[in-house]
């Protein structure tokens, strides 16, 4: 997903504030040739998760 689309999935103010996040508290982006940065939903769900002091679900443990 785009900078903006992840910004309101974690629930953050601004697109600003999730970019100076990102590296800290939300993983790097993916490059993705010729759509350029996008970030995953499992990896944006595992910081937020690792935030909150929660081991992410792992499919395995679902199944």
């Amino acid at each position: 997903m785009r900078a903006e689309t992840a910004a309101a999935f974690v629930d953050e103010r601004s697109v600003e504030t999730f970019r100076r996040r990102v590296g800290t508290l939300y993983p790097e982006p993916t490059r993705i040739a010729g759509m350029g940065d996008r970030w995953l939903r499992a990896d944006l769900e595992s910081a937020v998760a690792a935030a909150a002091g929660r081991a992410p679900a792992d499919a395995a443990d679902i199944i």
